[in-house]
């Protein structure tokens, strides 16, 4: 039985982009495959602890070159649009396009808050626009929301308040899944499409069992399990990231990221036909003494999978 192969299935990432500039290294989140092309489109969310901006970023995935563009001010997230090298950009407490052949920064007029406690945060495109959140950069205080982006409307609906890092999310149909990380909570709520809306809260793991902090997730292929990854603020050298049955919360798989503990989301790649997982990892907050043992902090990381095909990519966010 697969589930039987999963129970026992352990595998181990090996680095495979290192960041040769610091500031890169700092913060890489949401990866994503792009459409297309043999890319994998990845943000740089600020470029150090001080720093207000960060970077969009394409790695080449047959070559290993990477490259970046500085934005005036720090993407949480990015999307892509129906337009090739056009990119939905959640920046700061603004929707913004970035256009990768102009290199223009376009506002769309949709600002999130008002609050300079709160910044975007993780984003997904979904069909008829974009499930995203925010986060509070004090990382304690429920002032964050998840927010969906009707991109025809051009309006923006507040889908759920009272979270603190609004984080990884899943959404299929009825159900969706998202991670609220400082709470260590992984939830599961009924998704009220018409209405824009997620109601019926439900934990999907008890916080306790985690090895450290929820961030990015992404799904499995047949959408019945989400792989996570785990930001771990603590003294140890290796990173982890965990597949999650949705219907009970059972651990079906692992994978351990050496040399690189503050895993910050997942992403399927296909490589020389294979179906692998690539895991962007941080510095950020990590002291001299932890980096030490980390040496592999903030490079992307690759790993083999149990799957023979890879989900299939979010939908392009149709501008108008």
């Amino acid at each position: 039985m697969i589930w039987d192969y999963f129970m026992t299935s352990r595998f181990i990432a090996q680095e495979f982009f290192a960041p040769a500039r610091e500031e890169l290294r700092y913060l890489p989140e949401g990866p994503r495959v792009l459409q297309g092309a043999k890319e994998l489109g990845w943000v740089a969310i600020q470029h150090s602890a001080e720093a207000t901006v960060g970077s969009l970023n394409r790695l080449d995935l047959a070559s290993g070159e990477n490259r970046s563009w500085t934005l005036p001010g720090r993407p949480g997230f990015f999307a892509e649009t129906d337009t090739p090298g056009r990119w939905l950009v959640g920046m700061e407490r603004q929707l913004v396009v970035a256009d990768w052949t102009s290199g223009t920064v376009e506002e769309l007029g949709v600002t999130v808050s008002d609050d300079e406690r709160v910044i975007i945060n993780d984003g997904l495109g979904v069909e008829g626009g974009v499930l995203f959140g925010t986060k509070h950069l004090g990382f304690s205080e429920p002032i964050a929301k998840l927010l969906f982006y009707d991109a025809a409307a051009r309006q923006l609906h507040t889908v759920m308040e009272g979270q603190t890092c609004s984080n990884g999310k899943d959404l299929r149909g009825e159900r969706l899944i998202d991670i609220d990380s400082t709470p260590k909570a992984i939830s599961r709520y009924h998704w009220d499409a018409a209405a824009r809306r997620a109601a019926g809260r439900e934990l999907l793991v008890d916080p306790a069992s985690l090895p450290a902090y929820p961030d990015g997730l992404r799904p499995s292929p047949e959408g019945e399990s989400v792989i996570v990854a785990f930001f771990n603020p603590g003294a140890v050298s290796d990173g982890v990231a965990r597949m999650y049955r949705v219907e009970d919360g059972a651990v079906e798989c692992e994978w351990v990221i050496p040399g690189s503990p503050r895993v910050t989301c997942p992403e399927f790649v296909e490589l020389e036909g294979k179906v692998r997982i690539v895991f962007t990892t941080a510095v950020e907050g990590m002291p001299a003494e932890i980096r030490a043992m980390a040496p592999g902090a903030g490079s992307l990381y690759i790993a083999d999978t149990p799957f023979d095909r890879a989900p299939a990519r979010p939908p392009l966010v149709r501008l108008g």
